[in-house]
């Protein structure tokens, strides 16, 4: 059981869904608004980026590594017509 009231489960709540509505759901255009729930703001969004990885640091997917190779890409791509095999010279 959380010690933490359920108005205050609510009141975050309410703030998360302004802030990401604001944003339009993308987390890394959130921004606070100048008023008295700016300090709430301001504390979630912190929250939000340090538990977030950025796109262009997020590690690939198996799928992505193995299709990132160029032999593995060239043996998939011949199952389904490609123009050449991998690893055969052309004469």
């Amino acid at each position: 059981m959380s010690s933490v009231p359920s108005s205050h489960h609510g009141k975050k709540r309410t703030t998360l869904q302004r802030v990401l509505k604001r944003a339009n759901y993308v987390t890394a255009d959130m921004e606070t608004v100048e008023g008295d729930a700016s300090h709430d703001e301001s504390i979630l969004i912190r929250r939000i980026h340090a538990g977030t990885i950025p796109a262009k640091n997020y590690p690939a997917s198996k799928r992505r590594r193995r299709n990132a190779d160029p032999v593995a890409l060239a043996t998939w791509e011949n199952e389904g017509g490609a123009i050449h095999q991998p690893n055969k010279k052309r004469g």
